[in-house]
């Protein structure tokens, strides 16, 4: 059996020191290469590019729509995009009529919102500004929400009881 005294570790520590501190370093470096490929591999729920597409019709216009069909989609919506093209949207398909709002959290731009019942006619529209955490919602139980640049509706003559025709995009 090994005495160990003070003197003996400290020596021991001394003479491996070089070899402990590589393995540290070495370990160090291996968490954050981890951590950061774990952070970089899921920015959002669903790339934007990777939605279901839908075709919209409204008044005459036609619309192309990402459509957010999941908890996830939905929860994330339009979060952090700069820019949204002319006459593209995101419709929201809900499982069911129900009273449906929606905040602007995280969201880089003004948008105004149609929500849409089961008849598919306009409910209300509401305007919500970028980054605010106001909620807006339907005032009566809606099936579809659709997300446009703000001040869209009243460019084209759309308003409640409009009505709105979609598809999925083939």
């Amino acid at each position: 059996m090994t005495h160990h005294t003070f003197k003996n570790i400290t020596a021991a520590i001394a003479t491996d020191w070089p070899r402990q501190a590589n393995r540290v370093a070495r370990f160090a470096l291996l968490m954050w290469f981890v951590s950061l490929q774990a952070a970089c591999a899921a920015p959002l729920a669903v790339p934007p590019n990777f939605l279901p597409a839908a075709v919209v019709h409204i008044r005459g216009v036609e619309i192309q729509a990402e459509v957010a069909n999941t908890p996830a989609t939905r929860q994330t919506g339009l979060m952090h995009r700069r820019s949204l093209e002319k006459n593209h949207g995101m419709l929201f398909v809900f499982e069911g009529p129900h009273i449906q709002c929606m905040w602007m959290k995280n969201t880089l731009i003004d948008l105004d919102v149609a929500f849409i019942d089961e008849s598919l006619n306009i409910v209300n529209i509401e305007t919500m500004r970028a980054g605010t955490t106001q909620i807006h919602c339907s005032t009566q139980p809606v099936a579809l929400a659709l997300e446009m640049n703000a001040g869209w509706f009243a460019r084209n003559g759309a308003g409640p009881g409009t009505r709105v025709d979609w598809a999925m995009a083939k």
